[in-house]
């Protein structure tokens, strides 16, 4: 006689569970559900055009004889202008790309021309600038 089948131990054999696939599921799943989360808290920062705008940040140093100061001696590659009362900024590298300069709050720096040239003159009402010029051509 032929002895009965077991059809249940025969299936399992056949069909053994894949622990590979399941861990490579679970992997990807919990990728997918810690990006969604941190989407979620804000953790993941995604740019804005006005981001993108940016381009370097600056300090501001004080010239004050209390605060011992150091900068270094090397250019920074930018240079700055003066166009329509506001202080603009561009490389020294040849490109024609200028900026305006901005606080944090975004707020443009204002800027005087010849500000920084600001010296008292000797007598009320006389230039600066022409004073220096006289005393040049006096010397030579």
């Amino acid at each position: 006689m032929t002895e009965p089948v077991n059809n249940s131990s025969n299936a399992q054999e056949e069909n053994p569970v894949d622990v590979s696939k399941w861990l490579m599921f679970g992997f990807v799943g919990g990728l997918i559900v810690a990006v969604l989360a941190m989407e979620y808290y804000g953790y993941i920062q995604h740019p804005s055009d006005s981001s993108n705008a940016r381009i370097d940040e600056f300090a501001l140093l004080s010239l004050a004889p209390e605060y011992n100061v150091k900068v270094s001696e090397k250019p920074s590659g930018k240079e700055g202008f003066c166009v329509d009362g506001y202080l603009l900024l561009r490389p020294t590298n040849g490109k024609a790309v200028a900026g305006i300069l901005v606080d944090a709050k975004n707020r443009p720096v204002a800027c005087k021309q010849h500000f920084a040239t600001r010296e008292a003159p000797e007598e009320v009402g006389e230039p600066a600038v022409g004073k220096q010029t006289e005393q040049a051509a006096g010397n030579q």
